[in-house]
């Protein structure tokens, strides 16, 4: 368990903080006024800067209008409840799942568990639809360029910003049908308890995997950038 919140906070502050660099360096590349380019201390002040009006006025108006540009261009009209289900059930999963895992050594329990079982069907249901409904946008052969391919993957440089998105959304899917038959068999009977604690490691884990993939796809794909 000590193993698994180590491994979790170091990973998600590892994306998070490459993440925001990236957003930094594109930020000054767009002409940004910083205290000096691409040092730390830049970077820091940048980031408290950012910190301190992340839940301004501002800062909420601009989230809710990313939200309403998102799906209007992709759930229009009903099918928004498409994506209103996924995110509400993937919030909570995620909330809830984590804080207990991180602080409760003695795992979910209660109401709190009841609720994660009743959004667990609900992200299931909300996924398979999801699926069928934007996979086709994310179909492997389809790689048009686009205006951030240049630093959206600075390890592979031949990985063009929309391969790289695909590649994403399909490996969430993926960690997220992992998340559904590692819940469902953990409740079954038919296993050992051995196998129910093994499902449970996969569980969490996946989990993780899924959160990391989760941030890196909405950094790219949904929030936007600054044209340099």
């Amino acid at each position: 368990m000590l193993l698994f919140i180590l491994i979790t906070v170091l990973s998600v502050t590892a994306v998070l903080i490459r993440l925001t660099f990236l957003r930094f360096k594109q930020t000054v590349s767009a002409g940004e006024k910083t205290p000096a380019p691409f040092s730390a201390v830049a970077f820091g002040k940048w980031l408290a800067g950012r910190m301190t009006t992340a839940f301004s006025k501002e800062a909420l108006d601009k989230g809710r209008d990313i939200y309403r540009a998102w799906t209007k261009d992709h759930y229009p009209g009903p099918l928004k409840w498409i994506f209103i289900g996924f995110g509400a059930s993937l919030t909570y999963l995620v909330a809830s799942g984590f804080f207990f895992a991180l602080f409760i050594g003695r795992g979910m329990f209660g109401l709190p568990l009841l609720g994660h079982v009743m959004f667990g069907g609900l992200f299931a249901a909300s996924l398979a639809l999801l699926l069928i409904w934007r996979g086709r946008a994310y179909r492997p052969d389809k790689d048009e360029a686009t205006v951030f391919e240049s630093f959206v993957c600075p390890v592979f440089k031949n990985l063009s910003g929309t391969r790289l998105r695909n590649i994403l959304f399909w490996t969430f899917a993926a960690f997220g049908l992992v998340q559904v038959a590692t819940a469902l068999g953990s409740m079954l009977p038919v296993f050992t308890f051995e196998t129910q604690q093994a499902l449970v490691t996969v569980h969490r884990y996946s989990a993780l995997a899924l959160l990391l993939t989760a941030i890196v796809f909405i950094d790219l794909a949904v929030i936007p950038r600054r044209r340099p």
